[in-house]
């Protein structure tokens, strides 16, 4: 017996041979929709005779997907100023579920409702907090999302992005005030 991304555990007969059934388990990070179960042709039957391949010895197709989703973040200026907004932008490995502004971290600002047309791109504004200066910021993905089979998502952090929205002051001073 052969499986399709996974494998079978030892086969078991309760009804003298006629009936034999195993346990399939499928290969982690999987993500495939079409799989089978094949019998070979190398067993006999009680009285010797071979057995004979074909379709019949083959499963009906079934779908394997235990593949977590993965995702990227970019924000489309990664050097703000007093004033800027800018596009964030999550990128999902495949069709995503259960997600919301409520997964997404942002540093150093915040971010309008994100949105998405097919559930793989998702994007929203950035605004950067006011009378700030930070160089150093990350927006971070959490867990918390699933894809459509219902497998955990990975988290994931934007690259680093500074905000510097903070004015510049300037200060008088007399050497003589009179």
């Amino acid at each position: 017996i052969s499986a399709d991304n996974g494998t079978m555990s030892n086969l078991a007969t309760a009804d003298d041979g006629l009936t034999w059934t195993a346990t399939f388990t499928a290969n982690t990070d999987v993500e495939d929709l079409s799989n089978a179960v094949q019998v070979g042709a190398a067993y006999t039957d009680l009285a010797g005779n071979a057995a004979i391949s074909g379709p019949g010895n083959i499963s009906s197709n079934y779908v394997i997907d235990n593949k977590a989703p993965t995702a990227t973040i970019e924000l489309t200026d990664e050097a703000l100023k007093a004033g800027e907004t800018t596009t964030l932008t999550i990128t999902f490995s495949e069709k995503v579920s259960n997600f919301s502004n409520a997964d997404v971290t942002v540093a150093s600002g915040s971010l309008g409702t994100l949105s998405s047309t097919d559930g793989i791109v998702w994007t929203g504004t950035f605004t950067p907090s006011v009378n700030l200066e930070d160089a150093t910021n990350v927006i971070t993905l959490a867990n918390t999302y699933t894809d459509v089979a219902g497998n955990a998502g990975q988290s994931a952090d934007s690259g680093n992005y500074s905000v510097d929205t903070k004015a510049p002051t300037a200060s008088v001073t007399l050497t003589d005030n009179t």
